[in-house]
């Protein structure tokens, strides 16, 4: 015998799988490195690998990422393209996880592919 289903179609002793793997990377304290891994990978794939080494994700903080460029010039292209990114971005991430860029640009620093 099955448990009826709630309104959302879910048996009532089903959980969403990040309901439960998230709250245990936290407890872990790995939660920061995999959100990490997670952006460095989403980035490359909605940058395209032309200009993947060229940026990275610098930080996500209240929903502001910041992406480190090599140089301005990549910053400002970015910028001007941010609501395709963000969008891009947060179908990938499943939700509204960016809901804000930021750009920083590297000129004459090391470069954003390395960390």
């Amino acid at each position: 015998m099955t448990a009826d289903p709630e309104p959302g179609g879910r048996a009532p002793a089903e959980q969403r799988l990040d309901a439960i793997v998230w709250p245990a990377l936290r407890r872990m304290g790995i939660s920061r490195k995999v959100r990490d891994a997670q952006l460095d990978e989403v980035l490359a794939a909605v940058v395209g690998p032309a200009l993947a080494p060229l940026c990275r994700p610098a930080g996500l903080d209240r929903g502001a990422l910041t992406i480190a460029t090599a140089h301005g010039a990549l910053a400002h292209q970015l910028q001007l393209d941010a609501p395709r990114l963000m969008a891009s971005l947060n179908e990938r991430l499943g939700g509204d996880v960016v809901r804000r860029l930021r750009f920083r640009a590297l000129d004459g620093g090391p470069s954003p592919g390395t960390r």
